[in-house]
């Protein structure tokens, strides 16, 4: 090694080492290696706290950067679980505390925050769930990117003598190899195989015919049945353009010889055989899809009837988050902290007469009604005056003809939203009262702005902003 170094005059380099931001060190990556990556993240966040920002801002935040860093290890290493659960607190506490040292009291749980905006979350994916589309995908990469050197190195150490299907768990094989021998359930039931010259799919364990592995159907004596070893590749099964088989001695066996009539044997001129991946309808590609195969794999919540009501292109992203939290109940109104045992007065600061609940402050709370009924009764006739009753009209609205009309009730509701909950706060916290002539200004100027941001339209047709015009005419 020194002779080398000093002929090339290149030096000598030690273990742990990095190599495109990740380290190269032939020891197993544990939770205390893991701790200068930990203090990467915990020092990002840090810095974010001092920062102004919305909840929405924290969240594209989490979402890019720090689950971006920590799913790019996730896609080389296979992480402990404790570092997944040391981000999520870190991330938890970031969004709702500004803070990196604990969750404590979040105002909704990281498992439903880490959920499809369709059933309630903030379409974000639970770090350690993911990982494992992640090792999937090397699976994935095994059977069918044959010019990978990590693949030929596997391929000629790990799997030399045993395949992928027939080797069993050791203490001497890696933390990635051993998780990938745990999830063949997985790749069973997602991977799929077209036989082409039959030199690389394995004839026991592939999903090659409509009987799915035939280790399975024929059982653990299928081998000596059939006389075909367990390691045999699909090309073994085959002579001269013709399968070799014995006679059938069980209706199952008799079902396969029917079934191989069906399949052409393996011949060279085919080609190579080729793997496929099934996708979200169910059918199968010569392609692995990260996203396609995390929602086969997740856990599905039921779907909630106010996301398209939150979430839609001309939403205003901070106006949104509020929003969500009205409609899940967990802004910390005054019923909800006096539940919590805190010793507050219950009556509402807008109006000083009804108790504070979500469905008081959007729209019952008089305050907040004539917020939301000096603009919606301008655009439709009779609005309704509770949130669930106007997401309710909003979802049941779809004529195309009325696109420009639930468009701006949708960001309607969500700016009355987050001003009256600002409101609401600037009283509490700093002894501002503003009336409500005050709120409907800055109410309109943010949809108007809004409204001006968005890209032009066809000649053809009026844009959002000259109809909201031809509706509101403030001051009133």
């Amino acid at each position: 090694m020194v002779v080398l170094s000093a002929l090339q005059g290149i030096s000598v380099g030690s273990f742990p080492t990095r190599y495109l931001g990740l380290p190269l060190n032939p020891a197993r990556i544990s939770f205390a290696t893991l701790q200068p990556f930990i203090e990467k993240i915990t020092s990002k966040l840090h810095v974010w706290t001092v920062r102004f920002l919305s909840f929405a801002g924290k969240i594209r935040l989490i979402s890019s950067v720090i689950y971006g860093m920590v799913n790019f290890w996730s896609s080389v290493f296979n992480l402990p679980k404790r570092f997944y659960a040391k981000v999520d607190s870190l991330c938890a506490a970031f969004l709702w505390k500004n803070k990196v040292s604990n969750a404590v009291g979040s105002r909704v749980a990281w498992i439903d925050v880490c959920k499809p905006k369709e059933e309630g979350g903030l379409g974000i994916r639970l770090l350690e769930d993911f990982a494992i589309v992640f090792q999937l995908k090397l699976i994935w990469n095994l059977f069918t990117n044959a010019g990978s050197l990590w693949v030929a190195w596997l391929k000629g150490n790990i799997f030399l003598r045993k395949s992928y299907w027939t080797i069993e768990d050791s203490p001497r094989l890696s933390r990635t190899v051993k998780n990938m021998i745990r999830l063949k359930p997985h790749v069973v039931n997602f991977m799929r195989c077209e036989v082409g010259n039959g030199n690389h799919a394995s004839f026991w364990f592939d999903h090659w015919t409509a009987h799915g592995p035939l280790i399975s159907f024929l059982g653990a004596s299928g081998p000596r049945d059939l006389r075909v070893r367990r390691e045999a590749l699909v090309a073994e099964a085959a002579r001269n353009g013709e399968w070799r088989m014995p006679g059938a001695r069980s209706e199952n066996q008799q079902q396969l010889m029917i079934t191989l009539t069906t399949i052409t044997p393996p011949n060279i001129s085919i080609g190579r055989d080729v793997y496929l991946w099934r996708r979200l309808s169910g059918n199968f590609a010569e392609f692995f899809s990260s996203k396609e195969t995390w929602e086969q794999l997740r856990t599905h919540s039921p779907l909630v009837s106010w996301s398209k009501v939150v979430w839609f292109k001309e939403a205003v992203p901070r106006f949104s988050f509020i929003t969500w939290l009205a409609f899940k109940g967990r802004l910390p109104t005054k019923d909800r902290l006096r539940s919590w045992g805190l010793n507050i007065p219950a009556a509402c600061v807008l109006c000083s007469n009804g108790l504070e609940t979500h469905d008081h402050l959007f729209f019952e709370c008089p305050y907040s009604a004539t917020v939301w009924h000096a603009f919606a009764s301008r655009i439709m006739i009779n609005p309704p005056s509770t949130i669930d009753s106007i997401s309710s009209w909003i979802l049941q609205a779809q004529a195309p003809a009325q696109s420009h009309v639930i468009i701006t009730i949708k960001l309607l509701l969500q700016t009355a939203c987050y001003f009256i909950w600002k409101e609401r706060n600037a009283r509490i916290f700093s002894s501002i009262v503003s009336p409500s002539s005050s709120v409907q200004a800055s109410l309109d100027r943010s949809i108007r702005d809004r409204f001006l941001s968005l890209p032009g339209c066809s000649s053809s047709s009026v844009s959002l902003l000259v109809f909201y015009f031809g509706c509101i005419s403030f001051p009133f």
